[in-house]
């Protein structure tokens, strides 16, 4: 028999065997919960992937035309239209295409006298960058005392003046800057010399005035750039021999003072209207000048400085063209005639050089001060001059060239 001990031990043992079992149960039991939840959630999760589905059957398709078309690019390049980039350089060639071409600023100085060679055809350019004439075409006909304009085009009516060979000259020609070569063109209806020339601003290019053929003239005509053609228009009321005309702002063409037929020096001046091709008489000078200078200050007056009466002038007037009258400003410090007169890019105004009545030839300069109407001496040219040529360049500086019995020129630095 076993002992007494083992027989307790026995149902202990059960019991124990069996608090396992339902042990087990109950964990198998929360396992398979376990397992419904997980597939529960699986299957919300299906539920809602299904309404994205349709999304992404659409991005596929997309993606599928897309490969579609690079596909078809690249068997027919030609076919499709540019790529965006290729559309925007187009219109940038075509900018570069219009872009006018770039030209130089240059001096042209055609014919003159020379005391050697008598009246001259041959024409010069100056270049300001490098400082260096060149010789360009020449003049079909020997010419001085002639006028020069730039036309609108670009290029240089040259007419009338004297000549060795021809005398009075009626003829004119035509510079064209893209070629350097002169054609003729229409001649005018009167021979004349010493002259006054301006450009309209319809392009057309008034002359008025001067001497030819024994004549002193009043008659003025107009130069057409578009046919070549000359046609008089209305005569001044005064014959008229080395005036000077300015074009004031409104369009009108003033013509001052000069010498005329009955052997006086005039004090009168005109002004000429496009519009009506008439002249008519406005306020006249304090003193009757000819061979004198005017240029258009930056305010729209006129100043008129120095010139001849018997004597050579150091008196300046002005004239505003909103009055019709003249007033006196400050004298130069020297009397003079066969001058220049530069109207600087500060608006101050340069004389240069001239002749005077000691029969000396001068050197010197003055500037004149619009705002004070006072002169001053300035520096000294290198050479004395007179009968020569001065321009304002575009750099700001003043060419001065020539005059009688010198080839030189030089620059004066503002």
């Amino acid at each position: 028999p076993q002992p007494p001990r083992q027989l307790q031990q026995q149902p202990r043992q059960q019991q124990q065997h069996r608090q396992r079992q339902q042990l087990q149960q109950q964990q198998q039991q929360q396992h398979r919960l376990q397992q419904q939840q997980h597939q529960q959630q699986q299957l919300q999760q299906r539920q809602q992937q299904q309404p994205q589905q349709p999304q992404q059957q659409q991005h596929r398709q997309q993606q599928q035309q897309h490969h579609q078309l690079q596909q078809q690019v690249r068997q027919h390049p030609r076919q499709p239209q540019q790529h965006p980039r290729q559309l925007q350089q187009q219109p940038r060639r075509q900018l570069q295409l219009q872009q006018p071409p770039q030209y130089k600023c240059l001096v042209l100085l055609a014919g003159g006298y020379s005391t050697s060679l008598a009246a001259l055809n041959i024409a010069e350019l100056y270049d300001p960058a490098t400082w260096i004439w060149t010789i360009t075409g020449s003049m079909s006909y020997t010419r001085y005392v002639h006028t020069a304009s730039v036309l609108t085009n670009g290029k240089v009516l040259v007419a009338g003046g004297y000549s060795s060979t021809s005398g009075d000259l009626n003829n004119a020609e035509l510079y064209d800057p893209s070629t350097g070569m002169w054609t003729i063109t229409g001649s005018m209806t009167y021979a004349r010399y010493l002259h006054v020339a301006s450009v309209l601003t319809n392009g057309k290019v008034l002359v008025a005035g001067g001497y030819g053929n024994g004549l002193y003239l009043n008659s003025a005509e107009l130069y057409d750039p578009s046919t070549g053609v000359w046609t008089l228009t209305g005569s001044m009321s005064d014959t008229r021999y080395f005036p000077t005309g300015s074009m004031l702002a409104n369009g009108k063409i003033l013509v001052a003072g000069g010498y005329s037929a009955t052997g006086t020096y005039l004090n009168t001046a005109e002004l000429y209207n496009p519009s009506t091709g008439l002249w008519t008489l406005t306020g006249s000078m304090s003193y009757a000048r000819y061979i004198h200078t005017a240029s258009v200050l930056a305010n729209g007056k006129v100043l008129v400085a120095g010139g001849y009466n018997g004597g050579g002038l150091n008196t300046a007037e002005l004239y505003d063209p909103s009055t019709g009258m003249w007033t006196v400003t400050g004298s130069m410090s020297y009397g003079r005639y066969y001058h220049t007169l530069s109207v600087l890019n500060s608006g101050i105004v340069l004389v240069s050089a001239g002749y005077n009545v000691a029969g000396t030839i001068l050197n010197s300069a003055e500037f004149y001060n619009s705002s004070t109407g006072a002169w001053t001496i300035t520096s000294n040219l290198n050479y004395a001059r007179y009968i020569h040529t001065a321009c304002v360049l575009t750099n700001g500086k003043v060419l001065v060239a020539g005059g009688v019995g010198i080839s030189s020129s030089e620059l004066y630095q503002p």
